[in-house]
């Protein structure tokens, strides 16, 4: 808790309508409380100090993390991780009642770490993203990221696995030694790129060391972090990784009333009709929230290159047209059927 000398300026201040002396008692206050590592109450302040308006800037994000702190691997020379503010929010995000429900659910045992520790409890800390690609296991970790008021702790995989023996170990090591300086919402996205089973024949014995190197590490990490970790092949995870995680939130495809929603969303400010929704919804039928979230953009641009806020039945079947032939060349990339869009 604050200082009761702070306390007593800041109502002081107020009651003199001082503006001035009110914010730099409420400064001192937002950075006594992040010394004491309490960083969501301090953002919290922060934003409530600021009315509101968004994020840290650019310049507080870099006293944050300062060019040439962030750890880089030493045979590429490259970032392992990517720091950034994200304004994307639940309320931004077509969900289940479920997956909803389960997201809120972290984030409030999350803003209560100190109430629960006090109980001899512990938040959930480490939460698995699963189910297929493109149905918004990375929008949920940013959207959390902008709820809890953190900056996201990108984990870059393709900079952290190495071509070098034991390297990949260390980078995983270098990544978390950062992570202990601060607080953050960590996401690992393709997290099966080192938590592959063990016990796969095909995987060498490298594979093994990592995922071993990945499970002793997460077990002494002490940081006030949320982690979370995304893969679109749970099923190929080691079962000792699977342990590590507090909770599993599988994601799934969206149901075409969760399309309809999306697209109603998406196509803000354009004007539409529900027919024209309807249409799209019945042509997108079991596509991805990626699938349709691309198509929408696909007719703003062009209404915007017309210069129109009018959506026409001809920008709805060139994004239509344009989807199927992206369609058609996974399909084809994969060997797996595609969902095909039928063209009247």
């Amino acid at each position: 808790m604050a200082r009761a000398d702070l306390l007593k300026r800041l109502i002081q201040s107020y009651q003199k309508h001082d503006d001035r002396a009110f914010r730099e008692a409420a400064e001192e206050i937002i950075a006594e409380e992040r010394k004491k590592h309490h960083i969501v109450l301090a953002n919290e302040l922060e934003r409530m100090l600021k009315n509101g308006n968004g994020h840290l800037d650019h310049g507080q994000l870099q006293k944050l993390a300062p060019p040439g702190s962030i750890p880089k691997d030493i045979e590429k020379g490259v970032a392992l991780l990517e720091l950034k503010w994200t304004n994307r929010f639940l309320d931004d995000l077509i969900l289940s009642q479920e997956i909803r429900s389960a997201l809120e659910r972290v984030m409030r045992e999350f803003r209560e770490w100190e109430v629960l520790e006090a109980n001899g409890l512990l938040p959930t800390r480490r939460v698995l993203f699963c189910g297929p690609s493109g149905c918004g296991k990375t929008a949920a970790a940013e959207a959390i990221a902008a709820e809890l008021g953190l900056p996201l702790l990108y984990v870059r995989f393709d900079a952290v696995v190495s071509s070098l023996l034991g390297e990949t170990a260390a980078n995983l090591r270098r990544v978390f030694e950062y992570a202990q300086r601060g607080q953050w919402v960590m996401f690992f996205d393709e997290f099966d790129a080192i938590g592959r089973s063990r016990d796969d024949p095909t995987e060498h014995s490298e594979i093994k060391r990592v995922v071993n190197s990945y499970l002793q590490i997460v077990d002494n990490f002490t940081g006030r972090s949320l982690v979370i970790a995304a893969t679109n092949f749970e099923q190929s995870l080691d079962p000792a990784a699977w342990r590590r995680f507090d909770d599993v939130i599988r994601f799934e495809k969206p149901t075409d009333e969760q399309i309809q929603r999306l697209v109603g969303k998406r196509l803000v400010p354009l004007k539409f009709s529900n027919a024209q929704v309807t249409e799209m919804v019945k042509q997108l039928s079991r596509s991805t929230y990626a699938d349709a979230e691309r198509v929408c953009l696909d007719i703003r641009k062009s209404c915007a290159i017309q210069g129109t806020r009018q959506v026409r039945k001809e920008d709805i079947a060139e994004a239509l047209s344009r989807h199927a032939y992206r369609q058609a060349i996974l399909e084809k990339a994969s060997g797996n059927p595609v969902p095909m869009i039928d063209q009247d």
